[in-house]
This record gives C-alpha cells, sequence and structure tokens, in this order.
C-alpha cells in the first residue's frame, strides 16, 4: 500500500489516501479576487468527491504548472 499526501496550498498534507483508490484526478480553475485560482477535484473509491484549494495564481501558466507539482507529488517524484 503506497499512501499519497494531499497537500493544500501551502504544501502542507491535509489528508492521506491509498494510491490504489484513486480513481479520478481533475484541475479545475476560475477567475479570483487577483488572477486564476486553482482547484483540484479528486475521486476516491468509495468517499464522495473531494476538491483541495491549491492557491491563486496570475498567469494560467502559473496554475498549470502547480497542478503538474502536485500530479508529480502525487506519483512521488517531487523532489526529483
Amino acid at each position: 500500500m503506497r499512501l499519497l499526501p494531499i497537500p493544500d496550498a501551502d504544501g502542507n498534507p491535509t489528508m492521506w489516501i491509498n494510491a490504489d483508490h484513486l480513481v479520478s484526478v481533475q484541475a479545475l480553475t476560475h477567475g479570483g479576487e487577483k488572477g486564476i485560482v486553482l482547484t483540484v477535484e479528486l475521486k476516491v473509491d468509495g468517499m464522495p468527491l473531494h476538491r483541495v484549494r491549491l492557491g491563486e495564481y496570475l498567469e494560467k501558466a502559473d496554475a498549470d504548472a502547480a497542478f503538474a507539482r502536485f500530479l508529480d507529488t502525487l506519483q512521488g517524484k517531487a523532489g526529483e
């Protein structure tokens, strides 16, 4: 069993999930007060849909890069 840390906007894990139970990961973006707000929607087998706010970014490219880092964290590639 491999547990995945699900970080918040500050990078602190808010929960841990079993990698085998992760069904889907979807980036959601919308306009915020100062830029683009990035939220990630997670579906974990047997649990209701869970949303994690990853932060607000000035540019769409910055939000995309943050989502890529989030995926790297899920795949165990953070820090490589």
